[in-house]
């Protein structure tokens, strides 16, 4: 059996507040045009509106996991889903940050790894930061170890 450990993201109060917002405004807003006379066409760009609300908010704030693997960090994010082989990350930081990653949070990890040759960073917000970065400088370290 593999052990694993799975470390979920920290949800800033921004993330949940704006998640609130757009969740009153669309309600709000079919609410104040349900008696409407072109009742199909709106209840078609409000059924869209709730799939996309659900697909950019819901779903990452309740899937949002980042998993330590024996051989590699897996990172889901509502549909984006993402394997970093230990082998191929070169550095681990903290930084705060709002760009858009799969992170919840802007109080955030970079990992910067090689993939297939090329150079990238990725951020990601688990709840325990420093536990979740002593893990993986370990698990780097115990593969740089190996393959010397």
């Amino acid at each position: 059996m593999v052990k694993e450990k799975k470390y979920r993201s920290k949800i800033s109060g921004i993330y949940a507040i704006v998640a609130i917002v757009i969740a009153t405004i669309i309600i709000g807003s079919f609410i104040c045009i349900f008696e409407k006379e072109d009742m199909i066409a709106i209840c078609i760009g409000y059924g869209i509106a709730v799939v996309v609300y659900y697909f950019a908010i819901v779903l990452p704030l309740v899937n949002t996991v980042y998993i330590v693997r024996s051989d590699c960090l897996e990172i889901r994010c509502g549909i984006y889903k993402k394997e970093i082989l230990y082998k191929q990350i070169n550095d681990v930081y903290k930084k705060k940050s709002r760009e858009r990653q799969p992170a919840l949070s802007d109080k955030r990890v970079y990992i910067y790894y090689n993939d297939r040759g090329v150079k990238n960073t990725i951020g990601l917000s688990p709840k325990n930061l420093n536990d979740f970065v002593g893990e993986i400088k370990e698990k780097i370290s115990i593969y740089r170890v190996s393959a010397k």
